[in-house]
Formats: structure tokens, sequence, C-alpha cells
């Protein structure tokens, strides 16, 4: 995996991580983070490889310390990293994190993509989006055709091991603000499903969907 990084204040540089079948580019779509030295992966997400290649590239930039705001499978990965490295964290946003992902939902996406990719993943985007019009439409014009030709089967395989083997830990990480941020309308990770972490902080948004992380943009809903 690789990563960019702007400077763009002198605050503490902020790592997005985007959810399974999406990447980064929706920072760009949706202009978030404002005025924030952004930390980015370029690439759809590799479970495996993340920690590795997201240490090396920290250590290359000489950061070394970082906020987290991680989404769906970005959380999951995000929780996971902060977790492995102690005290790099300072601030760690979990946003639409499911406590775990059923079998049935896990084989119901791996059949989906074996069988036609383009239509199962045009269903799931749709469905991520509900409750958003606005921001779907703009993601449909802006990456959904993007994001259909460059998809890569296995990548989407192996992140769907990752959720399904994926357990919470019984702690959050150490000297980091954690936050646990779901909407109470979200149809992938119901808000009865939502991650429960000990000393963790929790917002639950009365008109939030799955795309919670646009929540913070007024007039986007």
């Amino acid at each position: 995996m690789h990563f960019s990084f702007v400077r763009a204040s002198d605050d503490i540089p902020l790592l997005f991580l985007p959810g399974w079948g999406f990447d980064a580019r929706l920072v760009q779509l949706y202009r978030l983070f404002p005025g924030r030295s952004l930390l980015l992966p370029v690439s759809f997400l590799d479970p495996v490889s993340l920690d590795a290649d997201l240490s090396a590239f920290l250590r290359t930039e000489k950061i070394d310390r970082i906020a987290v705001r991680g989404w769906s499978m970005g959380a999951l990965l995000g929780l996971a990293f902060s977790l492995a490295h102690p005290g790099l964290v300072a601030r760690l946003d979990l946003l639409a994190m499911r406590n775990s992902w059923p079998r049935q939902e896990i084989d119901a996406s791996r059949q989906g993509i074996n069988g036609d990719l383009p239509g199962y993943m045009r269903e799931f985007y749709r469905k991520c989006f509900l409750g958003y019009k606005k921001a779907y439409q703009e993601f449909q014009r802006g990456l959904q055709d993007r994001y259909l030709a460059e998809l890569d089967p296995e990548l989407l395989h192996a992140g769907l091991d990752y959720l399904a083997a994926s357990t919470l830990p019984g702690k959050v990480p150490p000297e980091t603000k954690v936050t646990v941020i779901h909407g109470r309308r979200d149809l992938v990770a119901p808000v009865d499903q939502m991650a429960k972490l000990p000393g963790a902080a929790c917002e639950i948004l009365p008109h939030g969907g799955h795309m919670v992380l646009l929540d913070q943009d007024e007039g986007r809903q």
C-alpha cells in the first residue's frame, strides 16, 4: 500500500481509513476535513499489509503522532493499528463500526462478488448511501464507475476475510481519546450491533446512516 501526506497546518496529521469497497477519494469528492494535515491511503485498503506499510511510511516521514478517523472496515483497522502502536495515536474516531459481521452476510457478499461484481457493488453502494440522496448522486457521477473499473476481487475477498475474523478488544488504546460514532439509521451496520468499547465515548446521530462520516457537512443528508 502507498500513502500521501499533505501538511496544511501544525496540527497532528489526520489519517483517514475508508470502508470496504471505498477509498480515500471520498475526501476530495466531499471536501472532508478542510484545513487539516492529511495522511491518506492512495489505494483501496489491504488489511494484510496496512500495518507494515503504514508504519514504514510514518517512519520515512518522521511522523510520531497522528489522529485516526476510521469508517466501517477502516474503523476496525484503525483500532487494531492503535492497539499495536501504543502512544502513536492521540485521537481515534471509530465511525459505523460493527461489533461483528455475521457469517451469512459475509458469504452473501462473496457470492455477489463472484457472480456479478458490478451489479453487487452498485447495490452495496446504494445501501451505504441510504438517507444521503445528494451525496449518492455525487458519488455516482464522480466515483462509482471508476470504482467498478478498478476494484480487485481478491482485495475485496481479503477485506471480507478480515471482517469475518475480526473481534473487538476488551480495551481501548492507552493515552488515546477514543470516540465511537454511529448513525441510528445505519442499515449496513445496524445501531443495535454498534461496537461497544470500555473507556470509549459514544455518539449516536439520530438521522445518520452508514455514511455517517458525511454528517459533519450540513446539507448533505
